[in-house]
Parts: structure tokens; C-alpha cells; sequence
């Protein structure tokens, strides 16, 4: 017998409900929820609210609690309509209905028509792979054509040194590197939610490079400082203090913390 997840997926390929939230009488963006699968989310619209990380992360906490407690994606949305409105998050406008959209990708669409599209996401959404392949080889099989990135090793024995990635002031992750410059790589803060997971992307990225480039990964790390601020995956910074751990266990620790502080 197969248990529910205890937290709803961030991103789904499959048609959705969603309701809009408003704040102070401006829409601020869409709560959402799969109508067939365990997902739940918050976009926010990028007009009102894009550089507004703490109406994002108060709707994760939201439905981060309602998962906990068992709730169907679509209750998790219903029982938020005509609630008082809240000063960070916002309120669902009493006698709203549910809206529908085809997707995720839609959805955003319709909330930021002039964009930039939805970041994909990752590869496998809703138990399968874009072409539909299901990720558990058990439900079928089918061609798989992702290839990964040619980067550096995602795990050592040796003492690492990592930098915090910033978002509006707010800790989305850590970039990190063995000292021996043989790994190094991108580890999103849990509690950052969704926002930490999107950031991965870019830094990924400019690991990738760096090591198709065949510099150490304590490089790749040094050089991240000069990155500028982007909207989807944050900033290091100049002046970001760098720290050195034994060993990456520590790290990743750090990354799964709950704490409010979220400044190291």
C-alpha cells in the first residue's frame, strides 16, 4: 500500500485549480493544486510582487501545514477563501470559485503574460518524465533522453568550503566546493522552499562550465562572486563571507535547518 506524501510536489505537467490571491486589493498572484496528483503551489505575479520572497515563502509554510495535516491539494486551497487577509500573504477573496488551467506553464502565462516562461522544473513531474515515461520502472517503461550535466563529483570525503546564495536578503541555498577542487556543487536551503529548488538551476550551470573549462571547483566557487543578481537564482556577492567545514555532511545540515536565521 503506497503512503501519501507527507509535503505536495512544487511543480506538476497536469491540468490544475487555482484561486487568486490579492493583497491590500492588488492580485499579488495564484495558489494552485493538481487536480490528480500530490501538488501544491504559490506563483507570484512578477508585476506586484516578483522581488517578494516572503508572500512565497508564507504560502509554502501554508501548504507545508496543510500536507502535514493530511489535506487533499484542492482542501489545502479551500480552506484559505475569505480568510482575513494576512499583511505578508495576502488574502483569497471570500466567494471566489476555483479557476482551472491546463498546466502549470498556463497558469504562469496567464499571470505574467509578458513573461519570462516558467522555468521548467525538474525532469521528472507527477511520477514521470516529459515524454511520460514513468520514473518507477515498475508502472512501464519508455525511452529516456536526459542527459545530465558534465560536472564535478557530488560528494567527498574532504573538508569543503561553501558561500551562502541570497534572494532578496534571504539564504536559498549554499554553492560549495571540495578543497581538493574535485566537487563541488549547489545545495538548496529546505526551508527556502520552491524558491531554492528554481536557483539550482543557474548555479549548476555555471559549475558545468566551469569544469568542462578543466578549472578546479574551488574556482568555479571563488568566481560565483562576480555573478550579478538574477531574478530566479539570487547572489553571492563580493563581500559574502566564505567558510571552510570538515566535511559536506556539515553543509548539508546547515541547508536542512528551520530555523529563522538563515544567514550563514
Amino acid at each position: 500500500m503506497t503512503s501519501t506524501p507527507t509535503a505536495y510536489s512544487r511543480w506538476t505537467r497536469r491540468p490544475l485549480s487555482y484561486l487568486p490571491v490579492h493583497r491590500q486589493g492588488q492580485l499579488i498572484g495564484y495558489l494552485w493544486a493538481s487536480t490528480d496528483h500530490h501538488a501544491a503551489g504559490f506563483e507570484r505575479q512578477l508585476a506586484t510582487a516578483g522581488d517578494d520572497l516572503d508572500c512565497l515563502l508564507a504560502w509554502e509554510r501554508r501548504l507545508d501545514n496543510a500536507a502535514g495535516r493530511g489535506l487533499a491539494p484542492i482542501a489545502a486551497l479551500e480552506e484559505w477563501i475569505g480568510v482575513t487577509e494576512d499583511a505578508v500573504a495576502g488574502v483569497v477573496p471570500p466567494g471566489i470559485r476555483l479557476g482551472s488551467a491546463p498546466s502549470l506553464a498556463e497558469l504562469w502565462a496567464r499571470l505574467n503574460p509578458d513573461g519570462p516562461p516558467l522555468d521548467e522544473g525538474p525532469l521528472v513531474q507527477d511520477g514521470t518524465y516529459p515524454d511520460g515515461t514513468p520514473a518507477d520502472r515498475s508502472d512501464g517503461w519508455g525511452p529516456l533522453r536526459s542527459v545530465p550535466l558534465q560536472t564535478y563529483a557530488d560528494d567527498t570525503d574532504a573538508p569543503v568550503r561553501y558561500l551562502p546564495v541570497r534572494m532578496n536578503g534571504t539564504v536559498v541555498g549554499y554553492i560549495w566546493a571540495a578543497i581538493t577542487g574535485e566537487a563541488g556543487g549547489y545545495l538548496p536551503r529546505t526551508q527556502a522552499g520552491r524558491a531554492g529548488e528554481i536557483a539550482a538551476g543557474l548555479w549548476q550551470l555555471r559549475f558545468s562550465d566551469a569544469y568542462l573549462a578543466g578549472q578546479p571547483a574551488t574556482v568555479a566557487l571563488n568566481r560565483c562572486r562576480a555573478f550579478p543578481a538574477d531574478r530566479l537564482s539570487g547572489v553571492i556577492g563580493a563581500d559574502a563571507i566564505e567558510r571552510e567545514v570538515s566535511g559536506l555532511t556539515e553543509v548539508k545540515r546547515l541547508a536542512e535547518e528551520t530555523t529563522t536565521g538563515g544567514t550563514r
